[in-house]
């Protein structure tokens, strides 16, 4: 029989999914100005000629990613890609 100090402990050891830091990069049909950045997790904000944008920047875990894109859906932004990217310098 299990008890319950013996399933926490095994729960425990399980690793968490999702929950690597890194550089990303997300193009977003539309575009907003660089006041939005803070609003954004302090991406920045690129505006391109074609009406697209691409913000950028270290992203805590996929829980921060998540809220990115969900505000990003709120402002009835189209995605277009998202991308783990290697830092720029």
């Amino acid at each position: 029989m299990v008890n319950k100090t013996d399933e926490n402990k095994r729960n425990q050891s399980i690793p968490a999914t999702g929950a690597q830091t890194g550089f990303y990069e997300i193009w977003v049909k539309g575009q907003l100005d660089e006041s939005w950045s803070d609003w954004l997790e302090g991406l920045d904000v690129k505006l391109l000629n074609n009406g697209e944008m691409i913000l950028s920047g270290h992203i805590g875990d996929q829980a921060a990613l998540m809220g990115v894109l969900n505000k990003l859906y709120g402002l009835n932004l189209a995605l277009l890609s998202v991308s783990e990217a290697g830092q720029k310098k």
